[in-house]
């Protein structure tokens, strides 16, 4: 019932958002965090059960039973972006989990240029020159909670966002994000997962006085863990479709996210996936108290992106 109200409500209130639309504005915010997502195509709406599900499915820190601390540094394009995440996840006494994240996507040493006599028209004696070096940088901070209804877990995360371009211009915004998971049959290995991110559009507000809204996000997963008792393993299938309401009518609306990890004795993972399309894979080594996950995606517009993450994970007491 929760997911058709959202789903309807955001298709009544897109046509008031339609004239101010920030399209790809919260795009850095849609990569998630962690590496294990990205090795399996960023499939994770369905398996999300670490400190990283505030960024992807915040119900999957429902799952959660210790404290745990997640942190991941990636550099995408080449080496161009940086783009870094921390999340926590706290179990508390009513069996509900709380769960606080930042992520960071900067740019550093922009040039700003400016002509040596702005009045004049360029030329030979009017050269461009580098004015200035800025950093342009976007921040998302978060606070989440899960808990449980009946056979569903349940999941909120608000957020603020900021923006800036040096320190000339900046932005600030907030929305929320909200998501379920659970087996809707009981008997069966399957999760199936669905998270809205900007549930009712994230309004970005400039100091220029320019306002735009980053337009909600319906992501839905679905996986599966399957035992293999003769190997001490396990095969876990994942897939995920997105639909950008921004980008209703356009045939990029649409975006499908698949992967399989096979995990042996729960130590050590490998992943293989198609984010979109673009191939990824990684893997990762459980050194209990750390998992210590590896990713990579060979882009072929933008490049290389390698993603590392380290997650800890100890008891309470």
């Amino acid at each position: 019932m929760f997911c058709f109200i959202v789903v309807g409500f955001l298709w009544i209130t897109f046509p008031v958002f339609a004239g101010g639309l920030a399209k790809y504005g919260g795009e850095f915010m849609a990569t998630g965090g962690g590496a294990r997502p990205l090795g399996m195509g960023g499939a994770y709406t369905a398996l999300s059960e670490d400190a990283y599900a505030i960024f992807w499915n915040p119900a999957g820190l429902n799952s959660i039973r210790h404290p745990q601390l997640g942190l991941m540094h990636s550099e995408r394009f080449a080496g161009e972006v940086d783009y870094d995440v921390a999340g926590i996840a706290l179990p508390q006494p009513d069996n509900s989990v709380i769960g606080f994240g930042i992520i960071r996507l900067g740019v550093n040493n922009i040039p700003f240029t400016r002509l040596e006599n702005p009045g004049e028209p360029i030329s030979e004696d009017n050269r461009v020159e580098v004015d200035k070096i800025v950093t342009e940088g976007e921040y998302a901070f978060y606070a989440a909670k899960s808990g449980q209804f009946r056979n569903w877990s349940w999941g909120v995360a608000p957020k603020l966002v900021f923006k800036h371009i040096g320190s000339e211009q900046q932005a600030y915004g907030l929305g929320f994000d909200a998501g379920i998971l659970g087996r809707p049959i009981e008997k069966l290995p399957i999760t199936a997962g669905l998270a809205v991110r900007d549930v009712l559009g994230t309004v970005i507000a400039w100091d220029t006085g320019h306002t735009e809204v980053i337009v909600s996000t319906i992501r839905f997963g679905i996986a599966a863990k399957i035992n293999l008792p003769a190997l001490e393993a396990k095969i876990i299938p994942v897939a995920d479709v997105d639909y950008r309401l921004e980008a209703i009518g356009e045939s990029n609306a649409f975006a499908s996210h698949i992967g399989l990890e096979y995990l042996i004795r729960d130590s050590i993972g490998l992943r293989i996936g198609s984010d979109d399309g673009e191939l990824t894979f990684g893997g990762g080594l459980n050194l209990n108290p750390l998992s210590i996950d590896y990713a990579f995606i060979d882009h072929d517009a933008l490049g290389e992106t390698h993603r590392v993450s380290i997650t800890a994970h100890w008891n309470r007491h």
